[in-house]
């Protein structure tokens, strides 16, 4: 993709962030998002086909960010890395996240991390969570995601090391 394409994909997830504050996601239209990106319709739909395109679009980008192409293993979902890379996602996409709360949306993008784990070769590799892969996902997702979901709607009081700590806690408490 070009740069041109990348900057103009990123504003409209932007205005789309902007609006989804003030109002609810199923209100907002692809005018709005085009007015408030500075951007034709023209250009929204050389890019999206709905407003949930650029939701999950939004989505998907702060989700590479974060996880990058790891191999999603069961050692890596029980590890401090994964601990730390979900952290840093609800850290830095606190906004994002928020909205997709508030909106209750969240049925809208929960697929990706299924995918993402499904498509990992170690989990398809196990014949007993590979039948399950939507229920999989929230075992090993779940109390992280949970956890990290309180801390921002809470208004991040603590600090990414105390949240680190705190779950390194609980997992050897939930290990005993």
């Amino acid at each position: 993709m070009n740069i041109t394409a990348e900057k103009n994909r990123r504003k409209l997830e932007e205005a789309l962030l902007s609006i989804m504050k003030k109002k609810p996601f199923d209100l907002i239209t692809v005018s709005e998002i085009c007015e408030a990106a500075s951007l034709s319709r023209a250009t929204f739909y050389h890019h999206y086909a709905r407003t949930d395109d650029v939701l999950v679009s939004a989505y998907e980008t702060a989700h590479e960010t974060a996880f990058g192409r790891r191999e999603w293993t069961l050692d890596y979902f029980h590890s401090d890395l994964f601990l730390k890379d979900m952290i840093r996602f609800f850290d830095q996409n606190t906004a994002l996240i928020a909205a997709i709360s508030k909106w209750n949306l969240l049925p809208r993008v929960a697929w990706l991390p299924t995918k993402m784990s499904y498509d990992s070769s170690s989990l398809l590799s196990d014949p007993y969570l590979s039948k399950y892969p939507q229920y999989t996902t929230i075992y090993l997702w779940g109390n992280t995601f949970d956890i990290c979901m309180a801390w921002i709607l809470g208004g991040k009081k603590e600090s990414r090391e105390e949240m680190l700590k705190m779950m390194q806690y609980m997992r050897k408490l939930e290990q005993r």
